[in-house]
């Protein structure tokens, strides 16, 4: 389990996030002691870095710059280092040579700590070292579960890439949780439908040591839609549309199904879709085979919904 006295100042979170959202995950001994002096105790107390080797390349100490550098070995001087134009040859020493990767496992164990979560086997690898499907969680206010999965670098446009392949693939049943290791700022503003995509350094609870914070996960799915301003803003589990500041609401699967079809139809700017096609899509029999019969007990939906010749669309 893990330590529950541990505490990781808001601080010495960003920086583990940011170690994170390096490419392999991997910070030297060089920059954490050379840059983060004063919370490197604090973050390699925490258990979620592990020693990976010793590697023949570190980071500037001299040029004030985080990338690395390579190292080679110096006769004259009888050890490793490298020449910075501006201090000429400077030595690193061994100690300074190790790298600390992070460790997926303790830091999901940490982090998903407070979580009602179904199971708690080992995630499942979506993506190697990049996505993750941790399974079902309770949160506080909502009477079903709801998957959750873990990704990591969705900033790179590669990675985003993979991650929407992915989606495309495992499709979301309603909601789906994503927890991103990446900061909301840096976050794509095109969110696939059904999943609610959450930066975890909004939602920590920093007095317990970069943990998930039940209360306002919950808060944050409740009030989460794709965008604020736009005409049209659909909540991320499909169960309510907005249109021009009005509120549309859909109980039923089903519906929720033509719903996101509709929407993500209008927001890829090719609104018009065969009405068999969305309606099978969204697990209706061949007797419906209108919208009017699938919102039979609902009215409203023609307020922002069209249909007509074989095809229906969603508009403002």
């Amino acid at each position: 389990m893990p330590d529950r006295r541990l505490s990781l100042d808001p601080q010495a979170v960003d920086i583990l996030l940011s170690v994170i959202e390096t490419s392999h995950a991997v910070v030297t001994s060089a920059a954490l002691d050379g840059f983060y002096a004063a919370k490197a105790p604090a973050i390699k107390a925490s258990g979620l870095l592990e020693l990976k080797d010793h590697r023949r390349a570190a980071v500037s100490l001299a040029d004030h710059d985080d990338e690395p550098v390579n190292l080679s070995w110096s006769p004259e001087h009888r050890g490793y280092g490298y020449f910075s134009p501006s201090a000429g040859w400077v030595p690193v020493s061994d100690s300074k040579m190790a790298s600390f990767g992070i460790s997926f496992e303790k830091l999901f164990e940490h982090l998903l700590d407070r979580l009602d979560l179904s199971t708690r086997v080992s995630p499942t690898v979506l993506l190697p070292d990049l996505l993750w499907e941790i399974g079902e969680v309770r949160l506080p206010g909502r009477s079903k579960r709801v998957p959750l999965w873990i990704g990591r670098r969705l900033a790179d446009p590669k990675v985003w890439n993979r991650f929407v392949e992915t989606v495309r693939a495992r499709p979301a049943p309603g909601l789906r949780i994503v927890l991103s290791l990446t900061s909301a700022d840096r976050l794509p503003a095109l969110i696939h439908q059904g999943h609610s995509i959450i930066a975890v350094r909004d939602i920590v609870d920093h007095a317990s040591g970069l943990v998930v914070d039940p209360d306002l996960l919950a808060a944050r799915i409740a009030s989460g839609t794709t965008s604020t301003d736009a005409l049209i803003a659909m909540a991320a589990d499909g169960a309510s549309v907005t249109v021009r500041g009005k509120r549309y609401a859909f109980s039923g699967s089903k519906q929720r199904a033509v719903i996101r079809q509709l929407y993500e139809a209008w927001e890829a700017g090719k609104p018009e879709c065969l009405t068999a096609e969305v309606l099978e899509a969204a697990g209706y029999s061949d007797s419906v085979n209108t919208l009017a019969k699938a919102f039979s007990r609902n009215s409203d939906w023609r307020e922002f919904i069209a249909e007509g010749k074989g095809r229906c669309w969603m508009f403002h």
